[in-house]
């Protein structure tokens, strides 16, 4: 219960980081699954560049690690330094995916929605980049900020 009541100490703080990072897992779930989604003409610039399936695998391992990495930022050890890192793939997917739905000349949300997201994930690594600045063995003491 102790692991559980750090990460609610931490949510608060980091809640844009866990949700991008679902939403890519969850992306990547919904691409890999049998329905053919790259179908849709709105993915047609994204089908360019790669298959459903790979995307759906980069999509999905990068927001699972993601999430792994913020339970353990938040349960044991600060990380700010990997969060950064995945902060930086979730804003390139997102910006790609934005430009790919604008590209295809279809009239989507998409480009809206996921260019605010990589927007966000600009927050997120700010963010990141100001908690490493604590040095290491500050980080021990660390309470969410």
């Amino acid at each position: 219960m102790i692991i559980f009541g750090k990460i609610r100490e931490h949510f608060p703080v980091r809640r844009l980081e866990w949700g991008c990072a679902g939403i890519l897992m969850c992306l990547g779930l919904r691409l890999l699954d049998p329905a053919d989604t790259f179908a849709q003409p709105a993915f047609s610039e994204l089908a360019a560049r790669a298959s459903e399936g790979t995307w759906g695998a980069v999509l999905f391992w990068v927001g699972l690690l993601r999430l792994l990495v913020l339970y353990r930022n938040g349960a044991w050890k600060p990380s700010p330094e990997l969060r950064g890192a995945f902060a930086i793939f979730g804003g390139v997917i997102f910006i790609a995916l934005a430009y790919g739905f604008e590209a295809a000349g279809v009239a989507s949300t998409g480009s809206i929605t996921y260019a605010f997201l990589a927007l966000g994930e600009g927050s997120n690594i700010w963010t990141a980049a100001q908690d490493a600045r604590v040095p290491f063995r500050e980080r021990a003491k660390w309470k969410a900020s």
